[in-house]
């Protein structure tokens, strides 16, 4: 009698399944607007069936096998892609936007207009130079220039502090969702380990990944307990329970830029966080060192560490006495150009051992040093001088110049240096950075004794110049050195090598063309008289004189309050405009190297701009394209995983009919052993 209670089994457990089926389907309809939330379906299977006797099969209704997750992990990957890139890009195109609207153009009002008003003020002036009013005009456009420089200067350098800031708070915010992750794992392998389905924690962490793909290239790899592992650069930041903190640590020393590295007890460890936000803030900012006064982010290097070889041999009283009496006027020019020089003397070429002494600022000294007479030995050559300047200590990033002096070949001593040696020689020169130029007799410009190189091998390969030892202006030599090293400062400050860094290139190039057309200016104005008949001084200064000149830091100088002692002229006299036309054709004049060409201040300024439109005008265009790239990825993942309410609605109907069908079912049988119960009982 028992067998006859099966069918009310079998309703029963199709009445809970569609039961089930209707709970997961009102589960979907009230998370519609959930973030990340994918849908759920109750996956039901005919329950097994029982055997009784030989040939007696009872069916056993219906069984809900299991809550499955209706989502796909391919369309995820893809999505997690290009939000990555689209974060990227995001973080560049806010960056570039926010540094246009610094710059102020192609407003009306920007740097260009406030530097041609200046030019046009000392072209103004070249035309009266003895007005007062003019003067006037100029010190008034001048110091009207220095407030902009120095405003633009203030707000560029804020700029990149609320972006190394930002990095530091996204880093924080990695920490954070790497956490949350973790912890969710625990939950889902607790789940999963009682058997359960733990579909909204999978949600919960999937949606918590999506975030993560966005501020840095992230792996994950899932495993048989349920958990999942999240790499970066190859490292683990989650791991089961377990997540390892990114930290922002300065890139340097002195530096208060952040760079993200992975926390390691024994040393935290240098990770490369791939694209995404992170890496898209980084670049913006610049991944250069941020200490005070770093070339790289903008710093101008007016360095110049020149070593004076003099060869003192096979020369005579004369020549020497002309290059101990003019090295004076080499310092003071290089003084005068505004360049932050160190002077060293090498001897060589005579009997004695090669000398090399570094005398600083001290030009007096160096000359000092330098032999009245010469020694006529032949102990040592050109290996020896590179041997020497090889030896020094020198400041990091300092431009390195070494100028020799002589009357001879390359190695002086009647042998032929060889290719390997000459090869050698170039690679240790090159190696320290070091810039060769060589005044010596023109027969051994292109070749030296017996065929071997000519000094014009290293000066070409090194990017020095060639002299002839034989002039008698030997003042004019050296303010031609001096000349020539200005502009390979100047060619070196200005050329920025090509990097995905914006706000410190941009920085770079700016105090590049401040400091170079400030220095100009400087040189110029030193060159000429007052209308007090007194030499010129400085034009502009650094405010803070520990530091170059540079955006927020220019000023003029405090003595041009009284404008009379504007230098207009090279004389005195009333009428004579020769500085002022100088310094207002400065604007034309070809001081700057971009784009490996020499340029003039306004062309390498427009130069910038085109490159920083050009750059913004990527990053527009890229992020365009990932914003669709993502929407079209969310779009086809959201067709698998997204509630639709039609479906959820047709499903409940459906589940609804099923679960009164099973009712009647159980209503039928329960009449049916009434009726039998009730008939055996009478």
């Amino acid at each position: 009698m028992s067998i006859s209670f099966f069918g009310l089994d079998t309703a029963l457990s199709g009445l809970f399944a569609n039961q089930k089926a209707l709970e997961v389907t009102g589960h979907n309809v009230s998370n519609l607007g959930t973030p990340g939330f994918s849908r759920q379906s109750a996956i039901m299977a005919s329950a097994a069936t029982r055997s009784y006797g030989n040939n007696w099969v009872v069916e056993m209704g219906c069984d809900v096998q299991e809550i499955r997750q209706i989502r796909h992990i391919f369309n995820d990957n893809i999505f997690r892609t290009e939000s990555n890139a689209l974060g990227y890009w995001e973080s560049r195109y806010k960056a570039v936007t926010d540094l246009e609207s610094i710059l102020g153009e192609p407003m009306k009002q920007g740097f260009q207009v406030a530097m041609n008003n200046f030019w046009d003020s000392f072209q103004e002036l070249s035309k009266a130079p003895e007005s007062l009013t003019i003067r006037a005009l100029v010190k008034q456009r001048a110091d009207s220039l220095a407030n902009y420089l120095n405003h633009v200067g203030s707000q560029i350098d804020k700029l990149q502090s609320d972006l190394n800031n930002e990095i530091k708070l996204k880093i924080d915010e990695v920490n954070t969702i790497t956490q949350k992750i973790a912890k969710l794992n625990v939950d889902i392998m607790s789940a999963v380990a009682a058997g359960n389905s733990p579909n909204d924690y999978l949600d919960q962490r999937n949606y918590l990944v999506d975030q993560l793909s966005k501020l840095v290239k992230c792996e994950t790899w899932y495993t048989q307990e349920g958990s999942m592992d999240v790499l970066l650069d190859g490292y683990y930041l989650v791991s089961k329970g377990r997540s390892t903190n990114l930290v922002a640590e300065p890139n340097g020393e002195y530096s208060h830029f952040y760079t993200p590295k992975l926390y390691d007890p024994n040393g935290n460890i240098d990770i490369d966080v791939g694209q995404g936000i992170i890496k898209g803030l980084l670049e913006a900012r610049g991944e250069v060192n941020g200490a005070k006064d770093s070339y790289d982010n903008g710093s101008p290097n007016t360095t110049a560490d020149v070593t004076i070889a003099v060869d003192i041999s096979d020369t005579s009283a004369s020549y020497l006495a002309n290059v101990k009496d003019q090295v004076e006027a080499l310092a003071k020019d290089l003084e005068k150009r505004g360049l932050n020089y160190n002077l060293r003397l090498v001897l060589f070429g005579g009997s004695g051992a090669v000398t090399n002494v570094n005398y600083g600022r001290d030009a007096a000294a160096l000359c000092s040093a330098i032999p009245d007479t010469p020694d006529a030995g032949n102990s040592n050559n050109f290996a020896d001088v590179i041997n020497a300047v090889n030896s020094n200590s020198y400041g990091k990033d300092v431009n390195k110049y070494l100028m020799v002096f002589t009357n001879e070949s390359l190695d002086g001593d009647e042998t032929t240096t060889d290719s390997d040696d000459t090869t050698q020689y170039l690679n240790t020169l090159k190696k320290l950075g070091m810039t060769v130029s060589i005044a010596t007799n023109p027969i051994y410009h292109d070749q030296g004794n017996a065929g071997e190189a000519g000094w014009g091998f290293f000066a070409e390969q090194t990017g020095g110049k060639l002299y002839d030892i034989g002039t008698a202006d030997y003042k004019g030599l050296m303010e031609q050195i001096s000349k020539d090293i200005n502009g390979d400062v100047n060619m070196k400050m200005s050329t920025v090598p090509d990097n995905l860094n914006i706000i410190s290139s941009v920085k770079r190039q700016l105090n590049a063309l401040i400091n170079i057309m400030a220095r100009e200016i400087n040189y110029l104005h030193l060159s000429g008289k007052t209308l007090t008949g007194a030499d010129g001084g400085l034009f502009f200064e650094a405010a803070n004189s520990t530091m170059p000149i540079q955006m927020g830091n220019i000023k003029v100088n405090d003595a041009l309050k009284d404008v009379n002692y504007i230098a207009a002229s090279t004389i005195d006299a009333n009428g004579d405009n020769t500085i002022a036309l100088a310094i207002a054709n400065l604007r034309n004049a070809e001081l700057m190297t971009g784009n490996n060409k020499v340029l003039s201040l306004d062309t390498y300024y427009q130069n910038l701009i085109m490159d920083v439109g050009n750059k913004g005008n990527e990053a527009a265009g890229m992020m365009e394209s990932y914003q669709l790239l993502v929407q079209q990825a969310d779009a086809m993942r959201q067709s698998i995983m997204g509630v639709s309410l039609d479906e959820e609605m047709t499903n409940m109907i459906k589940f609804k009919y099923a679960y009164n069908a099973n009712s009647k079912v159980i209503d039928v049988v329960n009449q049916m052993l009434e009726t039998i119960i009730f008939r055996l009982g009478a």
